[in-house]
């Protein structure tokens, strides 16, 4: 597993209290919500130093996908 994909397992779990987070889960299918994502992007920022858009949400909120999204803004 990368750094970003780690960050963002964990950021999950965090915010949705799910005992068991995937590469594969979606933020919204393991209990998250439109008000938590805004949490995840905050503590991704804050405890992670990485940025990923709103917008990735409502296109893939799979934990692997955020995480892509986070690395190619990064990227930039």
């Amino acid at each position: 597993m990368n750094n970003s994909l780690d960050a963002v397992l964990e950021t999950y779990g965090k915010v949705v209290g799910a005992p068991e987070v995937g590469a594969e889960s979606d933020f919204f299918e393991i209990g998250g919500h439109s008000l938590l994502v805004m949490e995840v992007i905050s503590l991704l920022r804050t405890e992670h130093g990485m940025t990923v858009p709103a917008w990735q949400f409502l296109t893939d909120a799979r934990a692997q996908a955020v995480a892509a999204a986070c690395a190619a803004v990064e990227g930039q």
